[in-house]
C-alpha cells in the first residue's frame, strides 16, 4: 500500500472511531436506569416528586415531554441508522473517505439536531419552574453530572477528578 492510500484509511478509521463514540455517549442508560425517550412517563413522575410541580406545571411538563417525543422519535431512528451505515462502511473493503466524511458530517447534524432539541425542552421546563424549583434542577443535574461523570456540569464547570 502506498502513504496515500494508509493516510485515506488511518483518517476514515479516526473519524468514524470518533463518531462511533460520540453515538455511544448519545446512547448511554438514562441516570435512573431507563433508556431516554423510552420512560418519558418516568421521567415526568420523577420531575412532578422531585420538584413538588402544580397541577399546571404537570399539564406543562406532559405537553412538552409530548413535544419532544414527537420531535426526538424520528431524529433518533435517524441517528441509528446512520451510525449503522457508518459502521458498515468503515467495516468493509476499501472505505471510500469521501463517502464516509460526508455521512459523518450528516450524522453530527443529526446529533446537533437532537442536542438543540434537548436544550429547548429545558429552556421551556425552565421557564415554568418557581426559583425554588429551578434551584433544585440545578442540584439534581450536577448530581447527575458528578455520579455519571458525563462532562461538564449544568454550570460548565468540569466534575471533580478522583485521584
Amino acid at each position: 500500500m502506498n502513504a496515500k492510500t494508509n493516510a485515506k484509511k488511518t483518517f476514515v478509521t479516526t473519524l468514524c472511531a470518533a463518531l462511533l463514540v460520540a453515538g455511544a455517549a448519545f446512547a448511554q442508560p438514562h441516570p435512573h436506569g431507563k433508556a431516554g425517550m423510552h420512560d418519558m412517563a418516568g421521567m415526568e413522575a420523577h420531575l412532578v416528586a422531585a420538584l413538588d410541580l402544580t397541577a399546571d406545571q404537570q399539564t406543562q411538563v406532559k405537553a412538552l415531554h409530548e413535544q419532544l417525543k414527537a420531535q426526538m422519535t424520528p431524529l433518533l431512528a435517524q441517528s441509528r441508522q446512520q451510525h449503522q451505515e457508518l459502521k458498515s462502511l468503515v467495516n468493509g473493503t476499501n472505505p471510500d473517505a469521501n463517502e464516509v466524511g460526508q455521512k459523518t458530517l450528516a450524522a453530527n447534524q443529526t446529533q446537533a439536531r437532537i442536542k438543540a432539541l434537548h436544550e429547548d425542552f429545558k429552556a421551556k421546563l425552565t421557564a415554568i419552574l418557581t426559583p425554588d424549583q429551578k434551584a433544585k434542577l440545578a442540584q439534581m443535574e450536577a448530581n447527575r453530572h458528578q455520579h455519571w461523570g458525563h462532562g461538564p456540569g449544568p454550570d460548565g464547570a468540569a466534575p471533580p477528578q478522583d485521584n
